[in-house]
C-alpha cells in the first residue's frame, strides 16, 4: 500500500552510510566494527536495490498465491489424508500442480516489473555508482529527458519486446493453451 517512491526513499535512508539504521544495527550487534557503504560500490548497490524491490513487491505475490490457494478444493486434501498421503506428497501432488497457473502469473508479473523497474533505481542510486545500476527504463528516461525521443522510444519498445518474450516463454513453460 506504500507508494514505490516512499518505499525507495525509506530504503535509501536505511542504507545511508552516516546515519542509516542498517549500519547502526550492524555496529550495535557487533557483526562489523566499521560502517558499510551500501550504495557506494557497484555490487552492494545492486544487491541493495534487489532487497528493496523484493521487499516492495513480495506482498503482491503473496496475495496472488493466497488467492490461488483459496481456490483449491479442500476435499482433495481430505481424500488424500484418508488415503494416508503424507504432508509433502500432498504438497507436491495436489497443491503445486493446482497452483501452477497462479505461480506462472505471479512470475510473469514479477519479471515484467523487474525488467521495467525505474523508480526504485532513480530514487535510491540515481543509476550509480558509475552507472552500474542503470536499467533499460532508466536509459530510456535519460534519452527522453535529453530530448532524444527516437532513442528513448526505441529503448521502450525493446523493453516491451523483452517483457513479451519472457511472458511467452513462461506461458509455454506453464503449458497454457
Amino acid at each position: 500500500a506504500i507508494p514505490t517512491i516512499v518505499s525507495a526513499k525509506t530504503w535509501k535512508l536505511m542504507y545511508e552510510y552516516s546515519y542509516g539504521i542498517i549500519n547502526y544495527l550492524i555496529m550495535q550487534t557487533g557483526l562489523s566494527d566499521h560502517k558499510i557503504n551500501w550504495l557506494g560500490t557497484e555490487v552492494s548497490a545492486f544487491f541493495a536495490l534487489i532487497i528493496a524491490d523484493v521487499w516492495k513487491t513480495t506482498p503482491f505475490v503473496v496475495i496472488i498465491l493466497l488467492a490461488g490457494l483459496q481456490v483449491i478444493d479442500h476435499d482433495l486434501y481430505k481424500q488424500a489424508k484418508i488415503d494416508g498421503t503424507k504432508l509433502f506428497r500432498r504438497f507436491y501432488k495436489i497443491t503445486l500442480p493446482l497452483l501452477r497457473p497462479v505461480l506462472i502469473v505471479a512470475i510473469i508479473f514479477r519479471t515484467i516489473d523487474s525488467i521495467r523497474v525505474f523508480d526504485i533505481v532513480y530514487v535510491i542510486t540515481g543509476g550509480g555508482p558509475a552507472s552500474s545500476t542503470k536499467t533499460l527504463s532508466f536509459f530510456g528516461y535519460e534519452f527522453f529527458s535529453n530530448d532524444n525521443f527516437g532513442m528513448g522510444s526505441s529503448i521502450s519498445i525493446i523493453t516491451f519486446i523483452i517483457s513479451f518474450a519472457f511472458t511467452l516463454i513462461y506461458l509455454y513453460a506453464g503449458r497454457f493453451k
